[in-house]
């Protein structure tokens, strides 16, 4: 069962989705790294961090390629951060791309956003996806939360770090769990989650990312 729905750390592990977008947009072309058992699942995007410069065309199609394999399970990490990711035109013109690829190979959008809140529910409004948005490392107050579930089809992936009264008020359909770069493994993530909810969530996460990756029933341990 998947339970790490985002991670950076390429350590073989068949319970997480591993971000491969750096070593993809580093290659010469496009092949997922050696080394993975078959049932490994990854994550490929472009970071709006990189967008203090213009991105070469030939990036976006190293990007369609690789999230034409079937390892890889989640487009992103992509999305709008007003303080460090460039200049808001071209996160703008880069997000829209990703969510098109995201639409493309029907794959959900792991979305990284500061500051951006209302501009991302505002292209959720305007380009109408059918596939899910998650907010990546969601550390949000429940008022904010409030605001995306009011919108429809946004997910929450919560890592290390996290509001309390914000997983604890969020419907258990839409809870997801990532260690992003965090040591801590995803197992000890998931219990502090479950101490602020009060309830182990474990099977809901196990749950919540079958549904949305699509995957063939499993039975959570």
């Amino acid at each position: 069962m998947i339970l790490d729905i985002h991670t950076h750390n390429p350590k073989p592990d068949p319970e997480a989705i591993i971000d491969i977008s750096l070593l993809v947009r580093d290659m010469a072309e496009v092949a997922l790294p050696s080394g993975y058992a078959g049932n490994q699942l990854f994550s490929v995007g472009i970071h709006p961090w990189w967008l203090t410069e213009d991105i070469p065309d030939s990036l976006f199609k190293k990007v369609e390629e690789a999230a034409a394999l079937p390892q890889v399970a989640i487009i992103g990490e992509a999305g709008l951060d007003i303080p460090k990711g460039g200049p808001l035109f071209r996160q703008m013109i880069v997000f829209k791309r990703m969510v098109e690829i995201s639409e493309a190979f029907a794959k959900p959008l792991l979305i990284h956003d500061v500051k951006a809140h209302d501009i991302l529910l505002g292209l959720h409004k305007e380009m109408r996806p059918k596939q899910p948005w998650i907010l990546h490392g969601f550390r949000g107050k429940p008022s904010v939360a409030q605001m995306f579930l009011r919108d429809g089809g946004i997910w929450f992936s919560f890592g290390e770090a996290f509001n309390p009264l914000t997983i604890h008020n969020i419907p258990s359909d839409r809870i997801l769990a990532e260690t992003d770069e965090s040591p801590l493994p995803i197992h000890e993530i998931i219990h502090r989650l479950s101490d602020a909810r009060g309830t182990d969530v474990t099977h809901f996460i196990a749950e919540n990312t079958r549904r949305l990756l699509s995957l063939e029933e499993q039975t959570p341990e």
